[in-house]
């Protein structure tokens, strides 16, 4: 399938034709045969092999071997129709002899010079030792990197007399037919590949063939191309000079060069490149550097997502296990997605640098994706409203280059987070005297910082009850970091900048943890303009996170009394704002239910008082107050004002105030109104059931819920009204157990009353009857006599009327 919709760059400057030009070391595959003193060769539970191999020492061999499996996928297979061989790994395989380094030598350095690797850092590690009967094949497949840095296969062929099992490699619609066979008996004939290379073993005709199967490594070295390539001074100034224009109109900023070859995410690194390829990353390399642009190697991923269909029929089923994925067809894509990750440095290091987008108009070289098949390919299920879905993905590894100067912005498209991680890692790995530095990216971070695209948190604060909390979003978590990178840079004035700009406009709460320290930086009189302007800004919608950031910042409070006055101020306009936000949350109520707020809890209201009266904002604390009493729903006044009172009668002096007395009398009429007596014990079995259905099957069950003497009825149904009696009584909470007997015929749905309602009441009152004692024991008093009296005699009679248990 061919990726038409990718946009290559517009190559005005003629970047492409110069690195195309760089002359290639080495090709993809390399191949020879003579004469050479041959190894010693022993192989467990066989012996010291003689060439050439005679047919007694062959069947020997296969009577120990093992079917040759092939992957598939994460899978091992043995299936013969794919590949017909036998192995012997190596550990059961002894390879030496005193002629065996020279020989072994020879070859490695031919390998190398043909694949255009350093041939003081190849190595070739033992792999298997393959053995081929007449018909013996291995189908066009891949190689896996089956140890680190691994770049080729190296298959030296021992003398066997035979004919046919020739190995056809291929790259990039390039094809090379090698013969290796070997009769003669100090013949040896060898084929190097690159690993990502196509490759087949042809059926062997008569005889047999054996074959020594290395693994090919590039060691590690100080150089970060594999291959040094020719001088190319020339085209390599010509290339800086390109580079220069990157983040113009020609496309995104980055100039994204594909490779020739394949490369695994883990196997991807400077070192590890193959001829054309590292040739190319050498020259741009340098040019990169002359430039002032980075160079790093990054894995290039494409994902494409559909419509699944079978020719002209769309996949309807849900069923998707009868269809593979690779004979379907794609339409109606709907989600399309590009990025780079699996990050290399030139020096061998990993960049966090994470996703980062592939921008339209920034691959190169032109058509370099056309026809490329999927590397990935999965099939989804029927989901909702959504059919079954086909999904593709692509990869290709590719050298990624950028100028310096615009490393934040190749970071912000990453998205904001990503940005302040990589501005936060300059800023600990800064040199002495490059603070300056760290403080322009930081003030152009501000700058280019984007709105919350959510809009206001309060949104998210109110719908907050119907989703599961799933953790911080990316927004929060870049606002997060960023402030605590501020405070590491220690600059006010950025910080002012930051807070300003985008904590008032899009706080959340999250960034209650590192808010504080950001206005410890600050200092107490930007404090105080900014802190009183977040709290006016969000308190309606995020009343408890406000308060606990102005009780952290409280915390910060030193002798300086500029700290106390800008806390003060903040807290004044948060008091201001409470009874402001009760009465909204009261009219939101009565507006639309799904927005209905839930009550503020208990230690809110201690907070907040607590707060107001160390800092002498009496008069506001009782507004405050006096909005609670009115709207009692907006802190649920049996429950979350008892606890708060509870916590609030310690502070010295409070309990007199007249905030502090409105709350308690609200909490003593609502528990009064409810449970100043006992609730009465039910009389008999009638139960109330205002039902809604008023079909034949709910009419009987009413009947029988209202009946004061019957207990248990039941009901024959068959199973859809079985559901749907079963739904009525869970949906008006009747007080009903129900099952199902299913003994005859006709399964019977089993009703039998109990005493649910009664119990939870029960329960409510005695905890009531708790809370009550709570409020006696701190009851409002002044010089220690009660303020007041007559809530208190009536709490002190319902405890007294309360049935011991």
């Amino acid at each position: 399938m061919s990726l038409t919709d990718i946009v290559y760059r517009t190559d005005e400057a003629g970047l492409e034709p110069l690195l195309r030009s760089i002359d290639r070391a080495g090709d993809y595959c390399t191949h020879g045969r003579s004469f050479y003193p041959m190894p010693l060769i022993s192989v467990d539970e066989v012996g010291v092999l003689s060439f050439p191999v005679p047919e007694a020492q062959i069947r020997a061999l296969v009577a120990v071997a093992e079917r040759a499996p092939y992957g598939r996928g994460s899978e091992t297979r043995v299936d013969t129709s794919v590949r017909n061989s036998w192995q012997l790994d190596a550990a059961r395989v002894h390879v030496g002899g005193g002629a065996w380094p020279g020989t072994r030598s020879q070859i490695l350095e031919a390998a190398a010079r043909g694949l255009g690797c350093p041939p003081d850092r190849l190595e070739a590690h033992l792999y298997k030792l393959l053995v081929y009967e007449p018909g013996g094949f291995f189908a066009a497949h891949r190689d896996t990197e089956k140890i680190d840095g691994m770049v080729a296969t190296l298959s030296v062929s021992l003398p066997t007399p035979g004919t046919g099992g020739a190995l056809a490699v291929r790259h990039r619609g390039r094809e090379t037919v090698i013969d290796m066979n070997a009769a003669e008996p100090s013949e040896l004939a060898y084929a190097a590949f690159y690993a990502d290379c196509e490759h087949e073993t042809q059926p062997v005709r008569e005889g047999h063939r054996l074959s020594l199967v290395f693994n090919l490594r590039v060691r590690p070295g100080d150089d970060p191309a594999a291959v040094r390539p020719p001088d190319h001074a020339e085209r390599v100034a010509a290339i800086a000079e390109r580079l220069g224009g990157l983040g113009g109109d020609a496309g995104g900023d980055k100039l994204v060069w594909l490779l020739e070859h394949e490369y695994t995410q883990a196997g991807l690194s400077f070192d590890t490149l193959k001829n054309a390829d590292a040739a190319v990353a050498r020259a741009l390399g340098q040019a990169a550097a002359r430039a002032d642009c980075a160079i790093h190697a990054a894995i290039v991923q494409i994902r494409r997502r559909g419509g699944a269909r079978v020719e002209d029929d769309y996949i309807d089923s849900w069923n998707v296990t009868d269809y593979d994925a690779a004979d379907l067809e794609m339409d109606d894509e709907f989600d399309a997605d590009q990025w780079l990750d699996g990050w290399a440095s030139p020096d061998g290091g990993r960049p966090a640098f994470e996703r980062i987008p592939l921008l339209p108009g920034e691959l190169l070289p032109h058509g370099a994706l056309d026809g490329a098949d999927p590397d990935e390919q999965r099939l989804r299920e029927a989901t909702g409203n959504e059919g079954v879905t086909l999904e593709r993905t692509y990869r290709r590894a590719a050298l990624v280059v950028w100028p310096r100067a615009r490393t934040l912005d190749v970071m912000i498209s990453a998205g904001t987070a990503r940005a302040v991680a990589w501005v936060t890692g300059e800023h600990e790995r800064r040199d002495a005297g490059s603070g300056d530095r760290t403080e322009k990216l930081v003030a152009r971070l501000i700058d280019v910082w984007p709105a919350d695209d959510d809009g206001p948190s309060a949104r998210a604060s109110r719908l907050s009850d119907f989703w599961p909390d799933r953790g911080p979003r990316p927004e929060e978590l870049a606002r997060c970091g960023m402030l605590r990178l501020l405070v590491a840079v220690g600059d006010a004035s950025l910080g002012v900048r930051f807070l300003r700009r985008v904590v008032l406009a899009d706080y959340s709460g999250r960034e209650n943890e590192d808010l504080p320290a950001a206005f410890g930086l600050v200092g107490p009189h930007s404090t105080a303009e900014l802190l009183p302007e977040l709290s006016k800004r969000h308190f309606a919608d995020l009343p408890e996170d406000v308060l606990e950031l102005q009780r952290r910042v409280d915390d910060l409070e030193s002798a300086d009394p500029a700290w106390r006055g800008a806390v003060q101020a903040a807290l004044r306009t948060t008091l201001q704002a409470a009874a402001a936000a009760v009465e909204a949350r009261a009219a939101s109520r009565a507006r639309a239910w799904i927005f209905d707020p839930r009550p503020l809890e208990g230690r809110f209201v201690r907070t907040l008082f607590g707060m107001a009266w160390r800092h002498g904002l009496i008069e506001e604390a009782e507004a405050a107050g006096e909005a609670i009493g009115r709207h009692p729903k907006a802190v649920s006044p049996d429950r979350a004002l008892p606890a708060a009172l509870r916590d609030l009668y310690r502070e010295p002096g409070l309990a007199a105030a007249p905030a502090y007395v409105g709350l308690w009398r609200t909490a003593a009429g609502a528990l009064l109104a409810r449970s100043s007596t006992p609730p009465a014990g039910p009389r008999d079995w009638s139960i109330a059931a205002d039902l809604s259905c008023d079909c034949e099957l709910c009419r009987r069950l009413r009947s029988f819920c209202e009946d004061p003497g019957t207990r248990q009825a039941r009901f024959p149904l068959r199973e859809d009204l079985r559901a749907h009696l079963d739904n009525v009584i869970r949906e008006h909470r009747l007080d009903l157990d129900h099952e199902t007997e299913r003994q005859g015929d006709l399964p019977v749905l089993v009703c039998t009353k109990n005493r649910a309602s009664h119990e939870r009441r029960d329960a409510e009152y005695r905890e009531d009857v708790s809370w009550m004692q709570s409020l006696l024991d701190s009851v409002p008093r002044r010089a220690a006599v009660e303020i007041c009296p007559a809530e208190g005699t009536r709490l002190r009679q319902a405890v007294a009327a309360a049935p011991v248990r």
